[in-house]
């Protein structure tokens, strides 16, 4: 098993960087159809949002590695290691975005530039959240290396990414109606379908076993986290449902998605914990 340190500093990882790359992407879809200058630069000042999100959950994955030297050890492996890959397009979509923020600084950062910069930074978004999903692949874990790993993650991230989305957003001052809608509509059934790949996952563990343990020995408290998750996160929703009414203030508005971002990210952060506590082994 991980210890608990290494399961907190991952489980950040994996539900902060999915979850601000999918709030990156929101942000980015305006811009690349905005013809509005001025609201263009507030979306570009607030793509920092994201960024700090997606970083500091990288951060945060790299004390497991235990001296930074051995973060070198890691791009030794790209192209066949699905570690070596996730590490490599986590630091591919921070360089993109990073430089395209403060580039974005400049008195004369046109369109031409903008937006193919921006479009890239979204296919290493893209591909971050592919290669995390596919890290645990790993043929000596089979509490992991099932397909309910890289379909909890990406739901994970379809259900917490569309919420930080929209606090984004309005702090940006820009509220396109129908993307709201859209990002509300694509996290309720992401919560339902993780709920169930969770539950199934669960059901599969009695079946898992190595010479010293049974997999369901190492989170009899997995159904009660599950049912956390959907109660947690269907009022991360119901929040964030509330705060697309025109009629209140901003004030409200900004309050409201903090809460509701809050809540969804806990709602997949205490999913990952328990994840990361399922490691083990196939035996001797």
């Amino acid at each position: 098993m991980t210890s608990g340190f290494d399961a907190f500093s991952l489980g950040l990882f994996t539900s902060l960087a999915p979850a601000g790359v999918v709030a990156f992407l929101a942000l980015a879809l305006v811009r690349l159809w905005s013809r509005d200058r001025t609201a263009s630069v507030r979306i570009d000042r607030m793509i920092a949002l994201p960024f700090s999100v997606v970083l500091i959950g990288f951060i945060a994955s790299a004390t497991h590695l235990g001296t930074p030297a051995n973060a070198l050890h890691v791009f030794s492996g790209v192209g066949r290691s699905p570690l070596s890959n996730e590490v490599l397009s986590a630091v591919a979509f921070l360089f993109l975005v990073g430089s395209y923020w403060m580039m974005a600084f400049k008195e004369r950062f046109p369109d031409a530039v903008a937006k193919p910069w921006l479009a890239l930074a979204c296919l290493a978004g893209i591909a971050l959240i592919a290669c995390t999903s596919m890290a645990y692949n790993v043929d000596t874990v089979p509490t992991w290396d099932t397909a309910f790993t890289p379909a909890n993650l990406v739901l994970a991230a379809l259900l917490a990414g569309p919420v930080l989305g929209l606090l984004f957003l309005e702090l940006a001052q820009v509220r396109p109606r129908a993307l709201e809608r859209a990002l509300v509509v694509l996290a309720a059934p992401a919560l339902v379908a993780g709920t169930v790949v969770l539950a199934l996952h669960q059901e599969s563990l009695p079946a898992i076993a190595n010479n010293e343990f049974a997999a369901s020995t190492l989170a009899p408290s997995y159904p009660a986290v599950i049912g956390a998750h959907l109660i947690v996160g269907a009022i991360a929703l119901a929040i964030a449902g509330l705060s697309m009414k025109r009629v209140q203030s901003r004030r409200t508005t900004l309050a409201l998605r903090a809460t509701a971002s809050l809540l969804a990210l806990a709602a997949v952060f205490v999913t990952r914990i328990v994840f990361y506590h399922l490691h083990m082994t196939v035996g001797f």
